[in-house]
Protein backbone atom coordinates (compact mmCIF):
# COMPACT_ATOMS: atom_id res chain seq x y z
CA UNK A 1 0.00 0.00 0.00
CA UNK A 2 1.61 3.22 -1.26
CA UNK A 3 0.59 6.71 0.21
CA UNK A 4 -0.98 8.83 -2.34
CA UNK A 5 2.72 10.93 -3.65
CA UNK A 6 4.89 8.81 -1.66
CA UNK A 7 8.26 7.94 -3.32
CA UNK A 8 8.65 4.18 -3.96
CA UNK A 9 11.04 2.78 -1.64
CA UNK A 10 15.05 2.74 -2.14
CA UNK A 11 15.64 -1.06 -1.49
CA UNK A 12 19.29 -0.84 -1.54
CA UNK A 13 18.23 0.50 2.33
CA UNK A 14 16.15 -2.83 3.58
CA UNK A 15 17.86 -5.65 1.01
CA UNK A 16 21.35 -6.73 1.94
CA UNK A 17 24.50 -5.30 -0.26
CA UNK A 18 26.79 -6.99 -1.60
CA UNK A 19 29.57 -8.30 -0.37
CA UNK A 20 33.19 -6.36 -0.84
CA UNK A 21 34.77 -9.03 -3.23
CA UNK A 22 31.91 -8.32 -5.59
CA UNK A 23 32.24 -5.72 -8.02
CA UNK A 24 28.63 -5.89 -9.25
CA UNK A 25 27.09 -2.21 -8.56
CA UNK A 26 24.26 -1.56 -6.67
CA UNK A 27 22.19 1.11 -8.07
CA UNK A 28 19.04 2.65 -6.82
CA UNK A 29 16.16 0.81 -8.38
CA UNK A 30 13.00 2.06 -8.85
CA UNK A 31 9.36 1.57 -10.58
CA UNK A 32 8.06 -1.65 -11.03
CA UNK A 33 11.50 -3.32 -10.23
CA UNK A 34 11.49 -1.73 -6.89
CA UNK A 35 7.70 -2.62 -5.56
CA UNK A 36 9.29 -6.00 -6.81
CA UNK A 37 12.20 -6.28 -4.82
CA UNK A 38 10.33 -4.92 -1.84
CA UNK A 39 7.85 -7.72 -2.38
CA UNK A 40 10.85 -10.48 -2.71
CA UNK A 41 12.07 -8.81 0.98
CA UNK A 42 8.73 -8.98 2.67
CA UNK A 43 8.34 -12.89 1.79
CA UNK A 44 11.98 -13.60 3.18
CA UNK A 45 11.08 -11.55 6.45
CA UNK A 46 8.15 -13.30 7.03
CA UNK A 47 9.23 -16.89 6.74
CA UNK A 48 11.93 -15.55 8.97
CA UNK A 49 9.01 -14.45 11.54
CA UNK A 50 10.14 -10.95 11.44
CA UNK A 51 7.92 -7.92 10.28
CA UNK A 52 8.79 -5.77 7.64
CA UNK A 53 10.75 -2.87 8.38
CA UNK A 54 8.62 -0.32 10.63
CA UNK A 55 10.07 2.87 9.16
CA UNK A 56 8.10 1.97 6.10
CA UNK A 57 3.97 1.09 7.41
CA UNK A 58 2.52 2.20 4.77
CA UNK A 59 3.85 -0.63 2.01
CA UNK A 60 1.69 -3.65 1.67
CA UNK A 61 3.56 -7.12 0.86
CA UNK A 62 1.82 -9.38 -1.64
CA UNK A 63 2.70 -12.90 0.61
CA UNK A 64 4.32 -11.28 3.54
CA UNK A 65 2.17 -10.22 6.47
CA UNK A 66 -0.84 -7.84 5.98
CA UNK A 67 0.20 -4.06 7.35
CA UNK A 68 -2.48 -2.39 9.78
CA UNK A 69 -2.74 1.23 8.00
CA UNK A 70 -2.34 3.67 10.89
CA UNK A 71 -4.72 5.98 12.05
CA UNK A 72 -3.08 8.97 11.48
CA UNK A 73 -2.50 7.46 7.19
CA UNK A 74 -6.31 6.23 7.15
CA UNK A 75 -6.83 10.37 8.58
CA UNK A 76 -4.72 11.78 5.56
CA UNK A 77 -6.81 9.50 2.98
CA UNK A 78 -10.83 11.10 4.16
CA UNK A 79 -10.82 14.73 4.95
CA UNK A 80 -14.55 15.01 5.96
CA UNK A 81 -14.30 18.49 6.35
CA UNK A 82 -12.44 19.58 3.14
CA UNK A 83 -15.13 16.98 1.47
CA UNK A 84 -11.89 15.27 -0.10
CA UNK A 85 -11.10 11.11 -0.15
CA UNK A 86 -8.74 9.70 -1.62
CA UNK A 87 -9.95 6.82 -3.84
CA UNK A 88 -7.06 4.43 -2.00
CA UNK A 89 -9.86 3.56 0.34
CA UNK A 90 -11.57 1.38 -2.69
CA UNK A 91 -8.34 -0.42 -3.78
CA UNK A 92 -6.11 -0.61 -0.93
CA UNK A 93 -6.16 -4.49 0.18
CA UNK A 94 -4.63 -3.83 3.35
CA UNK A 95 -7.50 -1.24 4.28
CA UNK A 96 -10.02 -3.81 3.15
CA UNK A 97 -8.50 -6.23 5.70
CA UNK A 98 -8.66 -3.74 8.52
CA UNK A 99 -12.43 -3.31 6.73
CA UNK A 100 -13.11 -6.24 7.98
CA UNK A 101 -12.17 -6.13 11.42
CA UNK A 102 -13.42 -3.05 12.43
CA UNK A 103 -16.15 -2.24 9.86
CA UNK A 104 -17.57 -5.96 9.63
CA UNK A 105 -16.41 -7.66 12.47
CA UNK A 106 -18.26 -5.14 15.12
CA UNK A 107 -21.56 -3.40 13.03
CA UNK A 108 -25.30 -4.08 12.76
CA UNK A 109 -25.53 -6.70 9.74
CA UNK A 110 -28.80 -7.69 7.66
CA UNK A 111 -29.28 -10.97 7.63
CA UNK A 112 -32.59 -11.57 6.86
CA UNK A 113 -36.20 -10.62 7.08
CA UNK A 114 -38.78 -13.07 9.05
CA UNK A 115 -40.58 -13.84 6.38
CA UNK A 116 -38.06 -15.23 5.49
CA UNK A 117 -37.56 -18.30 8.09
CA UNK A 118 -41.00 -18.02 9.47
CA UNK A 119 -41.03 -21.63 11.05
CA UNK A 120 -38.90 -23.57 13.53
CA UNK A 121 -36.11 -25.10 11.82
CA UNK A 122 -36.35 -22.63 8.61
CA UNK A 123 -32.69 -21.38 8.07
CA UNK A 124 -31.03 -18.56 5.41
CA UNK A 125 -27.48 -18.77 4.55
CA UNK A 126 -25.65 -15.53 3.78
CA UNK A 127 -22.14 -14.09 5.01
CA UNK A 128 -20.92 -10.85 7.28
CA UNK A 129 -18.10 -9.28 5.90
CA UNK A 130 -16.42 -12.46 4.13
CA UNK A 131 -17.70 -14.70 6.63
CA UNK A 132 -20.29 -17.47 5.57
CA UNK A 133 -22.78 -17.71 8.47
CA UNK A 134 -26.42 -19.77 8.82
CA UNK A 135 -29.30 -17.75 10.27
CA UNK A 136 -31.89 -20.17 12.12
CA UNK A 137 -35.40 -19.95 13.52
CA UNK A 138 -35.30 -21.73 17.08
CA UNK A 139 -38.26 -24.28 18.06
CA UNK A 140 -39.11 -21.64 21.05
CA UNK A 141 -39.44 -18.88 18.06
CA UNK A 142 -36.25 -16.41 18.45
CA UNK A 143 -33.74 -16.50 15.97
CA UNK A 144 -30.03 -17.23 16.38
CA UNK A 145 -26.66 -17.40 13.61
CA UNK A 146 -23.63 -18.71 13.83
CA UNK A 147 -20.63 -18.94 11.68
CA UNK A 148 -20.99 -21.49 8.23
CA UNK A 149 -18.06 -23.52 9.55
CA UNK A 150 -17.20 -26.67 10.98
CA UNK A 151 -15.19 -26.44 14.54
CA UNK A 152 -13.20 -29.31 13.40
CA UNK A 153 -11.56 -27.83 10.51
CA UNK A 154 -13.44 -25.06 9.43
CA UNK A 155 -15.83 -26.69 6.87
CA UNK A 156 -19.39 -25.67 5.84
CA UNK A 157 -21.90 -27.26 8.12
CA UNK A 158 -24.88 -26.21 5.41
CA UNK A 159 -24.49 -25.65 2.00
CA UNK A 160 -27.75 -25.54 0.85
CA UNK A 161 -28.90 -21.32 -0.07
CA UNK A 162 -32.10 -22.07 2.39
CA UNK A 163 -34.65 -24.63 3.92
CA UNK A 164 -35.86 -26.25 7.07
CA UNK A 165 -34.17 -29.05 8.38
CA UNK A 166 -33.56 -30.13 12.02
CA UNK A 167 -29.33 -30.24 11.91
CA UNK A 168 -26.80 -29.52 9.97
CA UNK A 169 -24.21 -31.77 9.01
CA UNK A 170 -20.54 -31.18 7.83
CA UNK A 171 -19.72 -33.72 4.59
CA UNK A 172 -15.73 -33.84 5.77
CA UNK A 173 -15.76 -35.56 8.70
CA UNK A 174 -19.29 -35.96 9.63
CA UNK A 175 -19.40 -33.62 12.55
CA UNK A 176 -22.95 -32.46 13.05
CA UNK A 177 -25.06 -29.31 14.95
CA UNK A 178 -28.61 -28.80 15.82
CA UNK A 179 -30.26 -25.24 14.69
CA UNK A 180 -29.35 -23.75 17.61
CA UNK A 181 -25.10 -24.33 16.70
CA UNK A 182 -24.93 -26.87 19.23
CA UNK A 183 -22.28 -30.07 18.46
CA UNK A 184 -24.38 -33.23 18.96
CA UNK A 185 -22.55 -35.70 17.32
CA UNK A 186 -19.41 -37.10 16.42
CA UNK A 187 -18.46 -40.07 14.75
CA UNK A 188 -16.82 -42.71 16.27
CA UNK A 189 -16.15 -40.37 19.45
CA UNK A 190 -15.45 -43.32 21.57
CA UNK A 191 -12.57 -45.06 19.41
CA UNK A 192 -11.39 -41.43 17.66
CA UNK A 193 -10.90 -39.26 21.19
CA UNK A 194 -11.13 -41.64 23.78
CA UNK A 195 -14.50 -40.07 24.92
CA UNK A 196 -12.36 -37.07 25.69
CA UNK A 197 -13.78 -34.57 23.71
CA UNK A 198 -16.16 -31.89 24.53
CA UNK A 199 -19.20 -31.63 22.52
CA UNK A 200 -20.33 -28.38 24.69
CA UNK A 201 -17.19 -26.73 23.85
CA UNK A 202 -17.45 -27.00 20.73
CA UNK A 203 -20.21 -25.80 19.21
CA UNK A 204 -20.56 -23.61 15.82
CA UNK A 205 -19.22 -19.94 16.71
CA UNK A 206 -22.47 -17.96 17.22
CA UNK A 207 -22.99 -14.25 16.20
CA UNK A 208 -22.76 -12.42 19.62
CA UNK A 209 -26.03 -10.45 19.26
CA UNK A 210 -29.12 -11.08 17.21
CA UNK A 211 -31.51 -8.45 17.04
CA UNK A 212 -34.65 -7.06 14.70
CA UNK A 213 -36.58 -3.99 13.42
CA UNK A 214 -40.02 -4.34 11.88
CA UNK A 215 -39.38 -7.99 10.95
CA UNK A 216 -35.25 -6.51 9.73
CA UNK A 217 -33.38 -9.51 11.09
CA UNK A 218 -29.65 -8.16 11.95
CA UNK A 219 -26.61 -9.68 13.31
CA UNK A 220 -23.76 -8.20 15.29
CA UNK A 221 -20.26 -10.28 15.81
CA UNK A 222 -19.67 -7.29 19.06
CA UNK A 223 -21.02 -8.35 21.64
CA UNK A 224 -20.72 -4.69 23.26
CA UNK A 225 -21.82 -2.75 20.68
CA UNK A 226 -25.09 -0.26 21.40
CA UNK A 227 -28.52 -1.92 20.08
CA UNK A 228 -29.76 -1.97 16.89
CA UNK A 229 -32.57 0.28 17.56
CA UNK A 230 -29.74 2.86 18.87
CA UNK A 231 -27.65 2.21 16.19
CA UNK A 232 -30.89 3.09 13.11
CA UNK A 233 -31.13 6.23 15.14
CA UNK A 234 -33.51 8.50 13.28
CA UNK A 235 -33.51 6.60 10.15
CA UNK A 236 -36.00 4.29 12.29
CA UNK A 237 -38.75 7.12 11.21
CA UNK A 238 -38.11 6.43 7.56
CA UNK A 239 -38.30 3.05 7.53
CA UNK A 240 -41.60 3.51 9.24
CA UNK A 241 -42.74 5.60 6.57
CA UNK A 242 -41.89 2.10 4.29
CA UNK A 243 -42.87 -0.69 6.21
CA UNK A 244 -46.29 0.44 8.61
CA UNK A 245 -48.35 1.76 5.49
CA UNK A 246 -50.39 -1.33 5.67
CA UNK A 247 -51.69 -3.26 8.02
CA UNK A 248 -49.64 -6.97 8.53
CA UNK A 249 -46.17 -4.81 7.18
CA UNK A 250 -43.70 -6.16 4.57
CA UNK A 251 -42.72 -9.70 3.52
CA UNK A 252 -39.64 -11.17 1.51
CA UNK A 253 -40.66 -13.16 -1.52
CA UNK A 254 -39.06 -16.10 -1.74
CA UNK A 255 -35.69 -16.04 -4.10
CA UNK A 256 -32.60 -13.98 -3.67
CA UNK A 257 -31.04 -12.11 -7.09
CA UNK A 258 -27.42 -11.67 -6.66
CA UNK A 259 -24.54 -10.94 -9.09
CA UNK A 260 -20.77 -9.84 -8.84
CA UNK A 261 -19.49 -6.45 -9.23
CA UNK A 262 -15.82 -5.52 -9.79
CA UNK A 263 -15.60 -2.54 -7.61
CA UNK A 264 -15.60 -1.54 -3.95
CA UNK A 265 -18.79 -2.13 -1.99
CA UNK A 266 -18.89 1.44 -1.01
CA UNK A 267 -19.44 3.23 -3.85
CA UNK A 268 -22.45 1.07 -4.23
CA UNK A 269 -23.49 1.69 -0.32
CA UNK A 270 -22.68 5.39 -0.71
CA UNK A 271 -24.62 6.07 -3.68
CA UNK A 272 -27.89 4.55 -2.33
CA UNK A 273 -27.09 6.70 1.06
CA UNK A 274 -28.39 9.80 -0.98
CA UNK A 275 -26.52 9.82 -4.60
CA UNK A 276 -29.49 11.06 -7.04
CA UNK A 277 -27.22 13.95 -8.94
CA UNK A 278 -26.30 10.94 -11.09
CA UNK A 279 -29.89 9.85 -11.75
CA UNK A 280 -30.67 12.65 -14.43
CA UNK A 281 -27.68 11.70 -16.27
CA UNK A 282 -26.80 8.03 -15.92
CA UNK A 283 -30.70 6.76 -16.07
CA UNK A 284 -31.83 9.30 -18.50
CA UNK A 285 -33.16 7.08 -20.56
CA UNK A 286 -34.93 5.01 -18.30
CA UNK A 287 -36.61 7.57 -16.35
CA UNK A 288 -38.23 9.31 -19.64
CA UNK A 289 -40.45 5.93 -19.34
CA UNK A 290 -41.46 6.64 -15.76
CA UNK A 291 -42.34 10.54 -16.01
CA UNK A 292 -41.20 13.88 -16.51
CA UNK A 293 -38.16 14.94 -15.44
CA UNK A 294 -36.93 15.91 -11.66
CA UNK A 295 -35.34 18.61 -10.17
CA UNK A 296 -33.70 19.42 -6.21
CA UNK A 297 -36.68 20.99 -5.27
CA UNK A 298 -38.98 17.88 -5.25
CA UNK A 299 -37.05 16.20 -2.65
CA UNK A 300 -34.78 16.35 -0.13
CA UNK A 301 -31.65 14.45 1.35
CA UNK A 302 -30.90 13.34 5.14
CA UNK A 303 -27.51 12.96 6.43
CA UNK A 304 -27.58 10.57 9.93
CA UNK A 305 -24.47 10.68 12.50
CA UNK A 306 -24.70 7.04 12.66
CA UNK A 307 -23.42 7.14 9.27
CA UNK A 308 -26.47 6.19 7.62
CA UNK A 309 -27.90 8.54 4.37
CA UNK A 310 -31.38 8.77 2.68
CA UNK A 311 -32.83 10.76 -0.14
CA UNK A 312 -36.36 11.04 -1.72
CA UNK A 313 -38.86 12.58 -3.65
CA UNK A 314 -41.33 14.07 -2.00
CA UNK A 315 -44.12 11.93 -4.90
CA UNK A 316 -44.81 9.70 -6.90
CA UNK A 317 -44.12 10.66 -10.51
CA UNK A 318 -47.48 10.58 -12.85
CA UNK A 319 -47.62 7.15 -14.52
CA UNK A 320 -48.98 6.39 -17.94
CA UNK A 321 -50.79 3.17 -17.42
CA UNK A 322 -53.53 1.42 -15.29
CA UNK A 323 -51.12 -1.63 -14.37
CA UNK A 324 -51.91 -3.77 -11.22
CA UNK A 325 -49.48 -2.33 -9.63
CA UNK A 326 -50.71 1.80 -9.86
CA UNK A 327 -53.85 0.71 -9.29
CA UNK A 328 -52.82 -0.86 -5.93
CA UNK A 329 -50.77 1.83 -4.85
CA UNK A 330 -53.50 4.46 -5.74
CA UNK A 331 -56.40 2.13 -3.91
CA UNK A 332 -54.22 2.51 -0.38
CA UNK A 333 -52.63 5.61 -0.66
CA UNK A 334 -55.42 7.39 1.74
CA UNK A 335 -55.00 4.68 4.19
CA UNK A 336 -51.44 4.87 3.99
CA UNK A 337 -51.40 8.20 4.78
CA UNK A 338 -53.48 8.37 7.50
CA UNK A 339 -50.95 5.72 8.87
CA UNK A 340 -47.68 7.58 8.24
CA UNK A 341 -48.36 11.28 6.40
CA UNK A 342 -46.48 12.51 3.46
CA UNK A 343 -44.14 9.48 3.99
CA UNK A 344 -46.46 7.37 1.93
CA UNK A 345 -45.97 9.03 -1.25
CA UNK A 346 -41.93 9.43 -0.79
CA UNK A 347 -39.86 7.34 -3.52
CA UNK A 348 -36.93 6.98 -1.56
CA UNK A 349 -33.32 5.16 -1.09
CA UNK A 350 -31.26 4.47 1.85
CA UNK A 351 -28.53 3.43 3.26
CA UNK A 352 -27.71 1.94 6.78
CA UNK A 353 -24.43 2.00 8.07
CA UNK A 354 -22.54 -0.02 6.31
CA UNK A 355 -23.72 -2.28 3.98
CA UNK A 356 -27.67 -2.54 3.72
CA UNK A 357 -29.44 -0.68 1.63
CA UNK A 358 -32.86 0.41 0.29
CA UNK A 359 -35.33 1.21 -2.73
CA UNK A 360 -38.81 1.29 -1.13
CA UNK A 361 -40.63 2.76 -4.34
CA UNK A 362 -39.06 -0.33 -6.34
CA UNK A 363 -39.61 -2.72 -3.63
CA UNK A 364 -36.24 -3.84 -3.40
CA UNK A 365 -33.65 -4.29 -0.47
CA UNK A 366 -29.92 -5.34 -0.55
CA UNK A 367 -27.03 -5.78 1.01
CA UNK A 368 -23.37 -5.06 -0.75
CA UNK A 369 -21.13 -8.56 0.49
CA UNK A 370 -17.29 -7.36 0.29
CA UNK A 371 -15.13 -10.44 -1.86
CA UNK A 372 -12.10 -8.39 -2.05
CA UNK A 373 -11.16 -4.73 -2.55
CA UNK A 374 -12.15 -4.42 -6.12
CA UNK A 375 -15.06 -6.92 -5.93
CA UNK A 376 -18.14 -7.49 -3.86
CA UNK A 377 -21.70 -9.74 -4.24
CA UNK A 378 -25.21 -7.66 -4.67
CA UNK A 379 -27.96 -9.41 -2.56
CA UNK A 380 -31.41 -8.60 -3.87
CA UNK A 381 -35.26 -8.85 -2.23
CA UNK A 382 -37.59 -8.50 -3.39
CA UNK A 383 -40.09 -6.83 -0.48
CA UNK A 384 -44.11 -6.72 -0.80
CA UNK A 385 -46.81 -5.51 1.42
CA UNK A 386 -47.50 -8.79 3.03
CA UNK A 387 -51.71 -8.46 2.87
CA UNK A 388 -51.11 -7.37 -0.92
CA UNK A 389 -53.09 -9.07 -2.89
CA UNK A 390 -51.62 -11.66 -5.61
CA UNK A 391 -51.72 -9.77 -8.80
CA UNK A 392 -50.14 -6.71 -6.77
CA UNK A 393 -47.20 -8.66 -5.47
CA UNK A 394 -46.63 -10.35 -8.51
CA UNK A 395 -46.61 -6.67 -9.98
CA UNK A 396 -44.18 -5.09 -7.51
CA UNK A 397 -41.97 -8.31 -8.48
CA UNK A 398 -41.99 -7.75 -12.01
CA UNK A 399 -41.15 -4.08 -11.19
CA UNK A 400 -38.38 -4.98 -8.90
CA UNK A 401 -36.93 -7.18 -11.77
CA UNK A 402 -37.39 -4.67 -14.75
CA UNK A 403 -35.56 -1.93 -12.69
CA UNK A 404 -33.42 -3.23 -10.30
CA UNK A 405 -32.89 -6.59 -11.00
CA UNK A 406 -29.21 -7.56 -12.65
CA UNK A 407 -30.33 -6.84 -16.15
CA UNK A 408 -32.45 -3.81 -15.49
CA UNK A 409 -32.90 -1.05 -17.31
CA UNK A 410 -31.80 1.25 -14.23
CA UNK A 411 -29.28 -1.48 -12.39
CA UNK A 412 -27.18 -1.73 -15.21
CA UNK A 413 -26.33 1.76 -15.63
CA UNK A 414 -25.18 1.68 -12.00
CA UNK A 415 -22.73 -1.39 -12.51
CA UNK A 416 -21.31 0.02 -15.40
CA UNK A 417 -20.17 3.24 -13.64
CA UNK A 418 -19.26 1.25 -10.70
CA UNK A 419 -17.01 -1.19 -13.06
CA UNK A 420 -15.35 1.42 -14.80
CA UNK A 421 -14.45 2.82 -11.96
CA UNK A 422 -13.23 -0.27 -10.47
CA UNK A 423 -11.01 -0.72 -13.56
CA UNK A 424 -9.28 2.39 -13.39
CA UNK A 425 -7.94 2.13 -9.68
CA UNK A 426 -7.03 -1.38 -10.00
CA UNK A 427 -5.53 -0.55 -13.38
CA UNK A 428 -4.63 2.74 -12.41
CA UNK A 429 -1.33 4.60 -10.77
CA UNK A 430 -2.37 8.52 -11.16
CA UNK A 431 -6.08 7.56 -10.68
CA UNK A 432 -5.33 6.88 -7.33
CA UNK A 433 -3.17 9.76 -6.44
CA UNK A 434 -6.30 11.71 -7.42
CA UNK A 435 -8.74 13.33 -4.10
CA UNK A 436 -12.58 12.83 -5.18
CA UNK A 437 -14.84 15.46 -4.58
CA UNK A 438 -17.81 15.16 -2.02
CA UNK A 439 -18.49 18.57 -1.30
CA UNK A 440 -22.08 18.66 -2.55
CA UNK A 441 -24.78 19.83 -0.30
CA UNK A 442 -21.46 20.96 1.83
CA UNK A 443 -24.03 23.86 3.30
CA UNK A 444 -26.06 24.48 7.05
CA UNK A 445 -28.72 21.67 7.74
CA UNK A 446 -32.07 23.37 6.36
CA UNK A 447 -34.49 21.21 9.08
CA UNK A 448 -37.65 20.30 8.87
CA UNK A 449 -40.53 20.31 11.79
CA UNK A 450 -41.78 16.67 10.86
CA UNK A 451 -38.86 15.07 9.46
CA UNK A 452 -35.71 14.20 11.79
CA UNK A 453 -31.94 13.99 11.35
CA UNK A 454 -29.98 16.62 9.46
CA UNK A 455 -32.08 17.63 6.79
CA UNK A 456 -31.10 19.22 4.02
CA UNK A 457 -34.21 20.85 1.34
CA UNK A 458 -32.54 19.62 -1.98
CA UNK A 459 -32.63 16.10 -3.68
CA UNK A 460 -29.16 16.42 -4.97
CA UNK A 461 -26.50 16.28 -2.06
CA UNK A 462 -23.80 14.46 -0.44
CA UNK A 463 -24.08 15.04 2.90
CA UNK A 464 -25.01 10.94 3.45
CA UNK A 465 -21.97 11.10 1.50
CA UNK A 466 -20.20 12.38 4.64
CA UNK A 467 -22.01 11.15 7.49
CA UNK A 468 -21.45 7.37 6.03
CA UNK A 469 -16.75 7.99 5.75
CA UNK A 470 -17.23 9.81 8.93
CA UNK A 471 -18.47 6.61 10.64
CA UNK A 472 -16.55 5.06 7.96
CA UNK A 473 -13.44 6.82 9.68
CA UNK A 474 -14.31 6.55 13.39
CA UNK A 475 -14.71 2.43 13.12
CA UNK A 476 -11.12 2.54 11.04
CA UNK A 477 -9.36 4.55 13.46
CA UNK A 478 -10.90 3.03 16.74
CA UNK A 479 -9.73 -0.03 18.87
CA UNK A 480 -13.67 -0.44 20.09
CA UNK A 481 -16.67 0.47 18.92
CA UNK A 482 -16.75 4.52 18.61
CA UNK A 483 -19.71 5.03 20.79
CA UNK A 484 -21.94 8.45 19.96
CA UNK A 485 -23.60 10.70 22.78
CA UNK A 486 -26.86 12.04 22.84
CA UNK A 487 -25.19 15.61 22.27
CA UNK A 488 -23.09 14.44 18.98
CA UNK A 489 -26.12 13.53 17.29
CA UNK A 490 -28.29 16.94 18.16
CA UNK A 491 -25.35 18.73 17.00
CA UNK A 492 -24.76 17.20 13.95
CA UNK A 493 -29.17 17.37 13.32
CA UNK A 494 -29.13 20.93 14.18
CA UNK A 495 -30.34 23.37 11.43
CA UNK A 496 -27.57 25.64 10.20
CA UNK A 497 -24.72 23.44 12.06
Amino acid sequence: MLMAGAPLPDTRAILPRPAASDDRSWPALTGQKAIDRFKIYCSYMAIQGEAPDQGRPNHSCSGGRTVVPSSDYLKSLVDIEAGRISPEIFIDEDIYRLELDRVFGRNWLFLAHDSMIPKPGDFFSTYMGGDPVVVARQPDGSVRAFLNACRHRGMRVCRAESGNTKSFFCTYHGWAYDTAGNLINVPNLSDAYKDRLSLKDNGLIPVARIESYKGLIFGNFDATAPSLEEHLGDLKYYIDGWVDQVDGGIEVLPGVVRWTINANWKLAAEQFAGDTYHAPTSHASSLLSFGPPFEGKDGAHVAFREGHGESFLFKRHTRFSEDPLSLYNDAKLEAAKARVGDRAEFVANFTAFPAFSGLPGSSNIRVWHPKGPNKFEIWSFTVVDKNAPPEAKKAMQVSASFTEGPAGVVETDDGENWGLIGAILEQGHQARKMRWNYQMGDYPATGHEEFPGAYRDSFFGEAGHRAFYRRWLEFMTSEEWPVLTQEERDAFNKPGA
